[in-house]
């Protein structure tokens, strides 16, 4: 076999998938806005031959076989993935002389396992790196569960990061000793651990994954404060378990369109005092279609006379928010219900929802009430609970982006509060943009305060479990890809287990809280532990 022969491009050699990728173009053809993310073209003069390397077959996991993304995902709808694919093989072939490395692009599990076993069946390919480009193709477990040679896994930042946190995670907590992975929003220091590749010379895929933890394990800086940023002393004083459950006791969580198993809904009853209660798209929509116009108006002016940006929304749209506002606020109040938590998505790409609420999510918990996102029953208990604990303070649900030689998480979301101190507290300064994945309606990106402490907590109902980390906020990154709000904390603890508790497994043992967590401005870890010891839940320690 053909040992350049790829998945997804049958046939082709090297040459026609790089062909194929628009290496022809030239770099002229990439934007100098998109190469600033990506590593940088590398001259072909500086590609050593490879006549005597060893092969190592690179799978860029995405939704082939469109290169410009067809679909709404991470990193966005529209991406073209090819520049970013071109530059790390290149800077692969560049950096790591004794080995070539093959691209292939694969789709799903079954396609990677295709690829693995033509592999192992012409006996030339010694390992495989696997580039996750967007969230949730599954190819990782195609390769992990079908080879026992080499693997190192590792995302396109803010575009493959939902699936590699996800599918690592379990990987990790049933490690085989051919595995590695890492994460770096700078591509330089994914290439420095994939160097392990070069003990397969001679050497087992026991040595690279030895070679691997050690290249990664130096990148990874000490649990110091972070550098030029002045931590700020913020101990919330927060209530006592007994007090936060009092509050809790009776409070209602709207759960727009999806149904829940009847047992976890129990459990949140029984455990936190919390009652849920389903109801439809089509209630929401009919009352947002139902709002006065005026006051759907003046809202949108109020969200537009504050927005330090706006860009891509119209008027129109804004006015469109603000009735689905009016409309969950409506909802709210005919159910005595003081949270509220939609299938976003699902409402909008169906069409149940005539905009997306991302911007009433942020007006409600001004007001002092609960809007999540994505239906995400786990993460709106989780806002309630700890609002009521720190006094008022607001949660901001997010999906986590590891940027392990920066010992840095970023928490990305296309939604925010824009009042993290609470309803009374001052007011973040905020954008209003396009929802990044589709690049259509509006959304929220908010700007936390750099050196303030954060608790970042989960619950897990189904298991009995609550997760927790603490940190710094060191920035917020305006990067475009993937969700508007992004704000960068520098991890306190053991940052080695960050990457260990994210996976979506029934496994009533394993600990996985999914992609979501919720942070909170401030520090109150040993709140946390009491109100974990209180309720008789486990507490994992995420770092």
């Amino acid at each position: 076999m053909d040992t350049n022969t790829i998945g997804g491009c049958a046939g082709c050699s090297r040459r026609d998938f790089m062909v194929k990728l628009g290496i022809l173009a030239g770099a002229g053809m990439v934007s100098p806005k998109l190469l600033a993310t990506l590593p940088p073209p590398v001259a072909p003069s500086l590609i050593p031959s490879k006549k005597d390397a060893i092969k190592v077959r690179v799978i860029f996991a995405y939704h082939t076989p469109n290169e410009i993304q067809q679909r709404p995902d991470w990193p966005n709808v529209g991406y073209d993935f090819r520049p970013a694919m071109k530059n790390m093989i290149d800077t692969l072939n560049w950096q790591i002389p004794g080995v070539e490395f093959i691209p292939t692009s694969s789709k799903d599990r079954n396609h990677a396992k295709k690829i693995v076993l033509a592999d192992e069946r012409a006996g030339e390919i010694k390992g495989y790196m696997v580039v996750q480009l967007n969230c949730w193709n599954t190819c990782i477990s195609g390769v992990w569960e079908n080879t026992k040679k080499a693997i190192f896994y590792t995302p396109l930042p803010y575009a493959g990061d939902g699936g590699w946190l996800t599918h690592n995670s379990y990987i990790m907590n049933h490690l085989t000793p051919n595995y590695a992975s890492f994460a770096a929003l700078d591509f330089s220091k994914a290439v420095k651990v994939a160097k392990a590749f070069e003990v397969l010379k001679d050497g087992t895929a026991e040595d690279f994954q030895k070679k691997a933890f050690e290249y990664r394990n130096a990148l990874i800086p000490a649990d110091t404060p972070p550098a030029g940023i002045k931590v700020l002393a913020d101990k919330v004083k927060c209530l006592t378990p007994e007090e936060t459950l009092a509050k809790l006791k009776g409070v209602k969580i709207l759960s727009v369109q999806k149904e829940m198993e009847g047992d976890f809904a129990k459990e949140i009853e029984n455990t936190l005092g919390i009652v849920i209660e389903r109801i439809t798209f089509k209630e929401v929509n009919d009352n947002a279609r139902a709002a006065d116009q005026a006051e759907a108006e003046a809202v949108a002016k109020s969200w537009s006379s504050k927005a330090s940006r706006i860009e891509y929304v119209s008027d129109e749209m804004l006015v469109g928010c603000a009735r689905i506002y009016l409309g969950m606020k409506k909802a709210l109040a005919d159910h005595n219900a003081q949270a509220i938590t939609v299938d976003c998505l699902g409402g909008c790409y169906s069409g149940k929802l005539d905009a997306y609420p991302c911007l009433g999510f942020m007006q409600l918990q001004d007001e002092g009430l609960m809007g999540v996102c994505e239906n995400d029953i786990n993460s709106t208990v989780t806002m309630l609970a700890f609002s009521a604990l720190t006094g008022g303070r607001t949660g901001y649900v997010s999906d986590p982006v590891l940027d392990m030689p920066n010992r840095t998480i970023s928490y990305a979301h296309c939604v925010s509060t824009r009042r993290y101190f609470g309803p009374n507290g001052p007011e973040a300064d905020f954008e209003i943009l396009t929802h990044s994945e589709d690049r259509k309606g509006a959304s929220v990106r908010a700007f936390a305060p750099v050196g303030e402490p954060v608790t970042t907590v989960k619950f897990n109902c189904h298991k009995k479990m609550l997760s927790l980390h603490t940190g710094v906020v060191t920035g917020n990154d305006r990067d475009d890809r993937a969700c508007r709000t992004k704000i960068v904390s520098r991890v306190t603890g053991d940052y080695s287990k960050m990457e260990l508790s994210w996976c979506y497994s029934k496994d009533r043992n394993f600990p996985g809280f999914g992609w979501h967590r919720v942070t909170f401005m401030g520090d109150f870890r040993s709140a946390v532990e009491a109100f974990a010891a209180k309720i008789g839940y486990k507490l994992v320690y995420e770092s």
